[in-house]
């Protein structure tokens, strides 16, 4: 499984293909400590990356890849959820109350963030 590959969904806010990539990789029984650091990203491509490593593997019980811990905030926030652009009681949800892997790097998402995959 290719971590950019979710990452890509995620910035095309393309919903159905990052829930179907996270289902994928619970039935294959994805190890977290061992996903490599995807190559060629731009700093919000890499937060991002980093961000939803940090978020999946503490929901599945494990250590996150070593290389997350390098990884710094997107320079811009990150609108992980379209409605967050438009609707102020949810960007504000995601502010105060998103998973802390993602609010830490300026990515904003909803606290059951990929959660129903």
């Amino acid at each position: 499984m290719e971590l950019r590959d979710l990452v890509e969904a995620l910035l095309a806010q393309d919903a159905l293909a990052a829930r179907q990539w996270v289902a994928d990789a619970r039935r294959s029984g994805i190890f977290w400590p061992t996903i490599l650091r995807p190559d060629g990203l731009d700093a919000s491509a890499m937060a991002v990356a980093a961000g939803v490593a940090e978020m999946l593997s503490e929901r599945a019980s494990q250590l996150p890849p070593a290389w997350t811990s390098d990884v710094g905030a997107a320079p811009v926030p990150v609108l992980l959820v379209r409605a967050a652009g438009i609707l102020p009681r949810l960007r504000k949800l995601c502010e105060d109350e998103g998973p802390e892997p993602l609010r830490r790097r300026r990515l904003l998402a909803p606290p059951d963030f990929l959660t129903g995959a």
